[in-house]
């Protein structure tokens, strides 16, 4: 029987000090670059900033009230962990976005829109990008989001943008389709910024190779280069016969050399290369500290 593993105090406190660091930043980009500029965020925080601007409520009060719901659907179906990391890092969202604009009065630091769409959607999606790394939300449509990432694999962002499609959607109703678009833009960038930060830019290949001549090629690999190589049996889809496939993954930088040298020890190889999102084990990054 396997032992539970528990998380170390060190992480969950890390942890935490990334959601404060991520809901402050994200609340900031709402004050500074969003609201002011009548620019709608998705879910429930571009409701709440459009309530704002037709009635002059509160935005974080009621971007709170609104994401009430969703953190108790959150809580029940991602569990306790979670519940309590979104609740920690909704409420200070929240909290701060009322800071911002009440207490400090923060005024907009751009009235050009196109700078205000750029900046306000990087550091949007940058925060968001840490508030999720460290497991929480900020209990709007990305606990959707992030139900849907566990039931089908589609990536956070790529939920997000289909979802706050709708609910930007209504910026061209009230302010027209200027803003609109604008407000698309914004999320398009947000979206991207976070699956940007949370999947890396790849700096690792994946090689799948298949040639007659198998052997020689893992013995270069892992002579040469010092990586490892795992032999797979497979079949050729129009010839019958079967073939031996090599898979690899290598620096970026190994790419090009390694291709020189497939060609020089077969020049019938066959080889697909594709990008690694993130590679974990011995020779690249380690599972320790790492959620």
């Amino acid at each position: 029987m396997s032992t539970p593993r528990f998380s170390h105090p060190y992480l969950r406190i890390r942890d935490f000090i990334q959601l404060a660091f991520g809901s402050v930043l994200l609340a900031f980009a709402v004050t500074a670059y969003m609201a002011p500029n009548r620019i709608l965020d998705g879910g429930f925080t571009g409701i709440a900033i459009l309530l704002h601007h037709l009635f002059d409520t509160p935005i974080g009060s009621v971007a709170l009230a609104l994401m009430s719901v969703a953190l108790v659907v959150g809580y029940f179906k991602l569990g306790p962990s979670f519940g309590a990391r979104t609740v920690f890092a909704t409420v200070l969202f929240t909290l701060a976005i009322d800071f911002f604009n009440h207490v400090i009065q923060i005024e907009a630091l751009t009235d050009d829109l196109t700078l205000a769409v750029f900046y306000g959607g990087a550091i949007a999606g940058f925060a968001l990008s840490l508030i999720f790394h460290a497991g929480g939300s900020t209990g709007g449509t990305d606990v959707i989001a992030t139900l849907i990432k566990r039931a089908t694999g589609v990536s956070v962002g790529r939920v997000l943008l289909f979802i706050d499609l709708g609910v930007a959607s209504v910026a061209g109703i009230f302010f027209g389709a200027r803003l609109l678009m604008y407000s698309l833009i914004l999320i398009f960038i947000e979206t991207q910024v976070i699956d940007l930060v949370l999947n890396g830019f790849s700096a690792t290949r994946r090689l799948w190779i298949v040639s007659e001549r198998a052997d020689e090629i893992r013995a270069h690999i892992v002579e040469h280069l010092g990586r490892g190589a795992t032999l797979f049996e497979g079949t050729g889809g129009f010839s019958g016969e079967p073939r031996r496939v090599i898979v690899t993954y290598i620096p970026r930088r190994m790419v090009t050399p390694l291709m020189r040298d497939l060609h020089d020890l077969d020049p019938d190889v066959f080889v697909a290369v594709d990008a690694a999102a993130q590679v974990y084990g011995e020779g690249f990054r380690s599972f320790k500290n790492n959620p």
